[in-house]
Formats: C-alpha cells, structure tokens, sequence
C-alpha cells in the first residue's frame, strides 16, 4: 500500500497524477454488478495525461498534454480507448523526452533566452464538445483541437474555415443553447490598442448547429480578466469577473515569469457581473457584489424579472499553489462552495444563497434542462473520511429538497459525475452517474455507474487495467460512434 506521511495511512491521491503514456484499446471485461440496458452512447473524457516529461515534471496541473478517454457503450459490453492529442506541444517533448514549450505556470529549462517572447502553449487538454458534427478538445490557451470521436486520431487545430484567427483564445466551457442548437463560447482577447496599451475585451462566438460560425462580438472591458467560464439561461450569457486578477503581464512576456506566478487573489477588488442579451450579446446589465470568484457554472434560468444563477463560489486562489506542485504530498486539492445567485435584471438587485455546506467542484446537471429551471444538480465533493484530501465523494442537490452525499471508500478519489440519460428517459433525474475513480491501493481506476434517482446505488463498477490521470471534464453522448479511422475534417 502506498500510504502517505503522517497520520494519514490510506494510499495518497497524488500517484494517480503519474503520467499513462501508453494507449490502449479495449473492451472492459472485469464489471462488478450489472451494466444497464437502458445505457448506450459514448461517455467521453479529457484531462492531463502526463506531469512528467522524463524526469522533469511540469509546473502547473494545467500544462499536462491533453488525453481524451472514451468509453462506449454498446451492445450491453463497455469499450475503452485513450489517445492523447497530437498538438506540436505534444509531438515535440514526446521526441525529445524534455520541456520544449512554457506553460500556464511552465518555464522552459535555460532561463531568459529560451522563454523571452514566447506564449504558452495549448495542451488542448480541459475540455470536450460535440457540436455540429465536430468533436473538440478546448482549452483557453488557443483555438479547440478536431479529433474524430471514434478511433480518437487528432484531425488538426479547427478554426471553424478561419473564423478563428491563429492565437484567437476559444474558451473551455462553450455551452449549446437548448431551444435554437447554437454552441456559445467566448475567449479573452484585444480588442486594440490606446495610450495604456492593450484594449481587453471578451470575444463571443455562435455557431449554428451545423457547425458553422456566424456570429462575433467583443464586449470591452476596463482590465483582463480570469473568467475561465461563464453561465447560460434560455436568454442571457451571464459572466462574472471576480478577485482573481492578473498583476503586471510584462515578466511573462519578457520570459522571467509565468502566468501562474502573476495571477492572485485580491479581496479588495468586488466581483462584477455582466448580463448579456444572447441575441445580440449586448450588455443587458451589470452589478457588484462581494469579492470571490466563480470558477466553474451549473445551470441558469430565468424566473419573473430574475436571472437565476448556479455556480462554484471561491474565497480564494490557495489552490493554485498544489496546482503548481502536484507531486507534493502535503498539498491539497480543495474545491469551492455551491452558491446560487439571483439577479433582478428590473431593480439592479441581487442576493446570494449558499446551496450546500461540502466543499464541492464541477457541478452538472442532465443537458436537457440546459437554460430553464431544473431540480437537479450533481458535483463532486470533498468529504473528510480521514483520507487524503481530493474529490471522494459525490453530491444529488434537490431544490425541492436536500443535498444526499455519497463518500468513497478511504483512498478512492473521484472526477467530475456526468450525466447520462435512461434511454427510456421519464424524468429529470431517470439515467445514471458516470464517475470514473481512482483506487489508491492498486493504482487502477475504474468507471462506477450510479443510478441518478439514488447515487447510493451504485449498479455497475468497470475495472480498467491501468489507471487513468486525474482529468478535469467530459460529456456523454447518446451516439455509438465507429471505431475506425479517419483522416481530414472541414472546418479545420
């Protein structure tokens, strides 16, 4: 057993951070429990699969290469294949077995003269999106990676036939809007320059259901913000710019620092939140409330002349430091609160309420009450089971009722619940929880499906042969796509 220091016996969260470089292709023939039948599609993943290059880790959490898992679900058997993404980043430190680009908290090895004037790379490795026919690996560090969603192969960097312009930032965390089909994003961006330099702005994109962008605007702003992610109802983009700030920029092109190193907390500067109209992505209305940050978003409605609004509230950036060191055993991967906001978009006035008292990270919620009033969410959670700290743990947050937990045995650690519908779908929460756990003991991770209506019940465990990375997001598709191969896609 892998234990770690101090009073802490149970195996640390922190090997399942050790890199998977191998790629595999299988089906998954150790299940425990019954596979349901009413389950069938893809359930897609994407994360760091690798902090080490040789020897040498990286400097951030974020600056992994991107892998994406699949496992599909097909035929009443499980199907699981990963593939990392073949971005230049990728190609190139695999040849040379060494740091070859910066990173959000990465320097190169040899100091000014390797690093001056050169941009992080985009490790492609945060999220995914099937949208329009096309299957994307995004992070905010540039424009989304195609790959094809069946044999996983990298397609090329996509710039929707150019509408991306080289170095366009294409955020992480789009949407698609339930009532009309379009895929909403945005990117931090400049929208020129004055006599303070660089005008920041946001970049909003739409993309019709067919894949194509037709639609861009840029919303000024007075600074650069970290806005990692934004909200949706049926009629407004809802963005909140919080304490978390970027300091001077000029170390980090100059090469001596990095953006990790310039971002911080600052509890005096209030969060605004900017409403905007989805039609035209005009402000709407905006308002202040107290310091924090929202890093990741549930679902947002609107009720009477009410915005309503979900997310994960933070007080702090002290994360940032374990994410810096990922190996350190004694760091600790912590999660925010569940917060809901509700904005009066007729008085300007707004109130906050505290959903649930577990620390908690990335919320979901069943994709067909994306943009209207729902009941349901569920997040990961850190519950403290005498264990290494790390999500262990999953939430059913009841508006109509109460928050059910579910903690992991000590020295499992979980990811980010998606949903999956029943295929025989009669309500909100009919479908499953699909969670993919890390088991500290015999550095394996496993795919557990829990029933939606009651988490406790978990009806299926699938044993991979190896474990998986801690990764950040996924989504679940109802299609089973072929496992072939392909080559070339439009829109690159």
């Amino acid at each position: 057993m892998n234990a770690i220091p101090g009073d802490n016996q149970f195996p640390s969260c922190h090997r399942g951070l050790e890199n998977l470089d191998e790629e595999h292709d299988y089906w998954i023939d150790e299940v425990d429990g019954e596979l349901p039948k009413d389950l069938q599609g893809t359930f897609f993943r994407n994360g760091p699969g690798r902090q080490r290059i040789g020897e040498t880790p990286y400097g951030h959490w974020f600056d992994g290469d991107g892998m994406i898992c699949a496992f599909t679900f097909d035929s009443g058997r499980v199907h699981f294949k990963n593939r990392y993404v073949r971005t230049p980043k990728y190609l190139a430190e695999t040849a040379q077995q060494a740091i070859c680009y910066r990173g959000f908290g990465t320097q190169i090895p040899g100091g000014l003269r390797k690093n001056l004037l050169k941009m992080p790379a985009n490790p492609a490795n945060t999220s995914l999106i099937h949208h329009g026919g096309h299957l994307l690996a995004l992070n905010e560090g540039g424009r989304p990676w195609a790959v094809d969603p069946g044999s996983l192969n990298t397609l090329g960097e996509f710039s929707y036939d150019g509408g991306l312009t080289p170095g366009q930032v294409f955020s992480a965390h789009g949407k698609i809007h339930n009532r009309t089909g379009d895929y909403i994003n945005f990117g931090a961006g400049v929208s020129g320059f004055g006599l303070k330099g660089p005008k920041p702005c946001l970049n909003l994109y739409r993309i019709n259901p067919q894949g194509a962008l037709f639609q861009k605007a840029q919303l000024p702003l007075d600074s650069f913000p970290f806005c990692h992610d934004f909200a949706m109802s049926d009629r407004y983009a809802i963005f909140f710019l919080g304490s978390i700030v970027f300091g001077n920029m000029l170390p980090v092109v100059l090469g001596t620092r990095t953006i990790s190193d310039q971002v911080n907390f600052d509890p005096s500067i209030a969060m605004r939140i900017l409403v905007l109209d989805l039609e035209t992505f005009e402000l709407v209305r905006s308002f202040e409330t107290d310091p924090g940050a929202m890093i990741h978003f549930g679902n947002a409605f609107e009720a009477g002349d009410e915005v309503i609004v979900d997310g994960m509230f933070q007080d702090n950036f002290a994360a940032n430091d374990t994410l810096s060191d990922v190996f350190n055993p004694d760091g600790r991967f912590g999660g925010g609160h569940y917060y809901r906001y509700f904005l009066n978009l007729k008085t300007g006035a707004s109130r906050v309420e505290k959903v649930v008292e577990t620390e908690s990270e990335f919320p979901t919620f069943n994709p067909s009450v994306a943009g209207v009033r729902h009941r349901y969410t569920y997040t990961a959670c850190s519950i403290d089971n005498g264990a290494d700290s790390f999500f262990n743990g999953i939430a059913k947050v009841d508006f109509e009722g109460n928050a059910d937990t579910l903690a992991l045995p000590q020295g499992y650690y979980g990811s980010e619940p998606v949903f999956a519908p029943s295929m025989q779908a009669r309500s909100e929460d009919h479908g499953y929880l699909l969670e993919v756990v890390y088991n500290g003991f015999d550095h394996v991770s496993e795919l557990q499906i829990h029933r939606a209506e009651n988490i406790t019940d978990c009806v299926c465990r699938l044993r991979l042969r190896h474990h998986v990375p801690h990764q950040f997001h996924g989504l679940f598709s109802s299609t089973v796509f072929d496992r072939g191969s392909r080559s070339e896609l439009g829109g690159i």
